[in-house]
């Protein structure tokens, strides 16, 4: 119709206009037709906002209101999203469209000064919709009342069809004012009309598609919808005559429309109406109704099928695989299960009720281990159609090799080497050994300096001491490779006269002795202990001179197994601790393969002869296994202050009694030097609800500590042979207990 319009206007224009005026009025009719297209974001906008508010007027029910580019996308209960636009400037007349108060359809091309019924109603059933647009022929403004079938031009007061190219600028067409107020949705017309809609998140029903515009069935088939439900009291479902449609029970917010179609179309079952629907309620009077329109072919259903491939563009990686899946035109959905290769091949039923549901043409298969064989499975799905099982085979890549670690050889080349809070490095020790097990000598321990055991080796990995005891010399001890076997060194007491630091190595006792102890009676050393595997047959640290002892211990990251009862791992004998100043352990395993009572620390009791006034004991993300004591597990007369936190103990079978930590002093020692926090211990029998009280007292009580009924086992599995407790992260979830992947040395299997 344009084009003809187009055609009259040029050959009436021919008729007065001389040939030389030609190009004068082609250029006009461009110019408009130029100035008239430049004006169809603007008729798009006020489309759209007449069928916005047509189903807010309608009784629609929001669920979210979000703004993004100078417009208000609004998401209804039945999951549809409407967009309100606010409008731009523009050099044109924009009709203002509203609702009057009887219901109908008014327009305004004054700039809202006055308005002029439309005639038609907006709302209820026999609303209607009207649509507007730009005669490009005329410049007018038409109208149309059966969805753009036919057009009629826009009158004004005076019954004269109005121009859309004005001279002067037109701002805020569209609305007074939007926003959210509150709960609410509010909408201020032009005309002064006022709605307020309330905002309401916790009801929704809407029907999620696997695609847009109208669902085609098979005769007889069934497809399944996934509907997202909150806050629905009652629901109706209707359907077209020979249809049928039902809604499952939701779980977690998720329910199901089934609908199937007829078996054959006739003329009954040739409805005009295809809207399958859910009329849904909520306390209150809220109600929402999604719909999908559906279709027959009228053909019997075929069942899909499905291929699977390796991608021919995605490489294999360490931990991901990437395949192309092509389902069938008629599948609904297809879903895969991704497998080790070595497992049994699952069938369609398993991977349906098992599989994920996959998207598109390509599945990306995470979290896979490296340089292993997997197999994916893939089924495709077409209502209650199945295909079959296709599967194809691929392999991770393999992890890259990576340089080992070798002490020694970053010694060599200048670098640090961290052991607790001591650097190794040339600037401190300018001359080191290296040495294999085999040529180490009671005479090289008691001179004592830096020392590098080779354990390259696997036939040449022990050195034992032969005696009751050695006094070492200044000495630091280093395994070469921390990825290989430990090199051991097995002996009777080693007595530290100065200070010791041990890294890497496996230190076993000979016989009934304790491990390291003080003798010098005019030294207090210094004792390090990290990434090591420790067998102890009495005491694992004592101090054992009257007068002397450790100024620091640290033990970190290292495995400790204790094998008699009432031989702590630390003690002292030392009443006098003038230079005591810190016990630090921190990830370590202290463990024994059955029940054995017995202190973790013993720094003194209840006399005041032990004046550990100047000691900080820390006791952080250790594992305790197998380890109790029916009296204090960590006991002193005083500290300066006591940190236990993050720690994971466990057992059973034998009954714990009054306090974890226990200070007699509860004069000298305050409740602000204590932390006692974030620790799990399971154990059963449950006796005492004081456990965990830093004082003996019982007086000061930590929170944030689990222990007896009602915790779960805080393992993932138990080798009690090995020393190997995992802890359990869905149980323990503070991130307490050792982690044994920071030791190196450690195999699991």
């Amino acid at each position: 119709m344009k084009k003809y319009l187009i055609l009259i206007f040029v050959a009436l224009a021919a008729v007065f206009q001389s040939c030389d005026n030609n190009d004068d009025l082609w250029d006009a009719i461009d110019d408009l037709k130029s100035r008239v297209q430049a004006l169809e974001t603007q008729v798009d906008a006020l489309n759209g906002n007449i069928e916005a508010l047509q189903k807010l007027y309608g009784g629609a029910t929001i669920s979210k209101v979000e703004t993004s580019d100078g417009k208000y996308v609004v998401t209804l209960t039945n999951g549809e999203t409407i967009e309100l636009v606010q409008g731009s400037e523009a050099e044109a007349v924009i009709p203002i469209v509203s609702i009057n108060d009887k219901g109908e359809w008014q327009v305004s091309t004054d700039n809202g000064a006055t308005f002029t019924s439309l005639g038609v109603k907006a709302v209820a059933e026999d609303g209607t919709t009207p649509r507007f647009r730009i005669d490009e022929a005329t410049g007018y403004w038409q109208v149309s009342y059966d969805g753009g079938t036919s057009f009629e031009n826009v009158k004004d007061t005076k019954g004269q069809p109005v121009k859309a190219i004005g001279s002067g600028t037109v701002t805020d067409k569209f609305f007074e004012e939007v926003k959210v107020d509150g709960g609410d949705l509010y909408i201020r017309l032009l005309g002064g009309e006022e709605l307020r809609i309330p905002i309401v998140s916790d009801f929704f029903c809407r029907i999620v598609t696997p695609t847009e515009g109208v669902q085609t069935f098979d005769a007889g088939a069934t497809k399944r919808f996934v509907v997202e439900i909150r806050g629905v009291e009652q629901v109706k479902l209707s359907a077209p005559e020979g249809w049928s449609a039902r809604l499952t029970d939701a779980v977690d917010e998720r329910a199901e429309l089934i609908v199937t179609a007829p078996a054959a179309v006739t003329r009954a079952t040739a409805d005009t109406s295809k809207d399958v629907a859910i009329e849904a309620f909520a306390a209150g009077g809220l109600s929402t109704v999604p719909k999908i329109q559906v279709e027959s072919t009228g053909t019997a259903p075929v069942a899909p099928t499905v291929a699977v491939t390796n991608s021919a563009t995605v490489e294999p990686t360490q931990s991901a695989l990437t395949f192309d899946v092509a389902p069938s035109a008629n599948a609904d959905g297809w879903k895969y299960l991704c497998l080790k290769s070595t497992e049994a091949a699952p069938d369609a039923a398993r991977v349906l009720a098992e599989g994920t549901a996959g998207a598109g043409t390509g599945v990306t298969v995470r979290n896979l281990e490296a340089n292993t064989a997997y197999t994916i499975y893939v089924v495709a799905y077409a209502g209650d159609l199945t295909s079959e099982v296709a599967s194809v085979q691929n392999t991770t890549a393999a992890a890259p090799v990576t340089a080992e670690t070798d002490y020694y050889q970053d010694y060599q080349d200048g670098k640090d080497i961290a052991l607790g809070d001591l650097t190794i490095n040339k600037t401190v020790y300018s001359e080191a050994q290296l040495l294999k097990p085999s040529e180490l000598t009671a005479a090289i321990i008691t001179a004592g300096g830096l020392i590098f055991v080779d354990n390259s080796d696997a036939a040449d990995l022990s050195f034992t001491i032969s005696g009751a005891s050695i006094n070492m010399g200044d000495i630091v001890l280093i395994g070469r490779y921390p990825e290989r076997a430990q090199a051991t060194i097995s002996g009777p007491e080693l007595r530290c006269k100065y200070n010791a630091a041990f890294k890497n190595l496996h230190i076993a006792a000979s016989g009934n002795y304790n491990l390291f102890t003080t003798t010098n009676a005019t030294y207090d050393p210094t004792l390090h202990v990290e990434d090591c595997t420790v067998d102890a047959a009495y005491n694992v640290v004592y101090d054992s001179h009257n007068t002397q002892n450790f100024k620091s211990v640290y033990f970190g990251n290292s495995i400790v197994k204790m094998t008699v009862a009432n031989k702590p791992f630390y003690s002292t004998k030392a009443k006098d601790a003038h230079m005591q100043q810190l016990i630090r352990l921190d990830n370590n395993v202290f463990y024994a393969e059955t029940p054995l009572q017995n202190y973790l620390i013993n720094c003194g009791d209840r006399s005041q002869a032990f004046q550990t006034t100047r000691l900080q004991v820390e006791v952080t993300n250790n594992t305790i296994y197998n380890i109790y004591q029916p009296n204090i597990m960590i006991r002193a007369y005083v500290l300066a202050g006591l940190t236990v936190t993050k720690n994971v103990g466990y057992y059973t079978g034998v009954t714990a009694k009054n306090y974890l930590t226990g200070v007699y002093d509860t004069a000298g020692f305050t409740a602000d030097k204590a932390e006692v926090t974030y620790n799990y211990l399971y154990t059963a029998p449950v006796s005492d609800t004081n456990f965990w009280s830093a004082k003996h007292t019982g007086s000061y009580t930590p929170a944030n500590n689990q222990m007896g009924d009602g915790v779960e086992a805080p393992f993932s599995s138990m080798d009690a042979a090995k020393g190997y407790f995992p802890v359990d992260a869905s149980v323990v979830k503070t991130g307490a207990g050792a982690t044994y992947d920071t030791k190196a040395w450690f195999k699991a299997e």
